[in-house]
């Protein structure tokens, strides 16, 4: 009895740590799906962004990406200015 109940704890622990692994990667996933592009993609990207908010072609995840792209160094606060997104 003490093998099996050793066993299942054992696979307890293996489910436990894979599931946690699943978990983890895909917030990880989703954290990094709605940022901009990289390099000089990235930063036409976020102009591109720019242009079609100063146009009033809203979209609803306008503000997040536009600030990974104030983050990420691709546009500037005057950029946001602007466009007269203040934050």
């Amino acid at each position: 009895m003490t093998a099996g109940f050793r066993k299942l704890i054992v696979f307890a622990c293996v489910l436990v740590i894979a599931g946690g692994g699943y978990l983890a990667w895909e917030q990880y996933q989703r954290m990094h799906r709605g940022g901009p592009p990289k390099g000089i993609v990235g930063q036409v990207a976020c102009q591109l962004r720019l242009r079609d908010v100063k146009a009033s072609n809203l979209s609803p995840d306008d503000q997040p990406f536009l600030t990974n792209c104030l983050m990420g160094g691709y546009i500037t606060k005057s950029d946001l200015d602007d466009v007269g997104l203040s934050p």
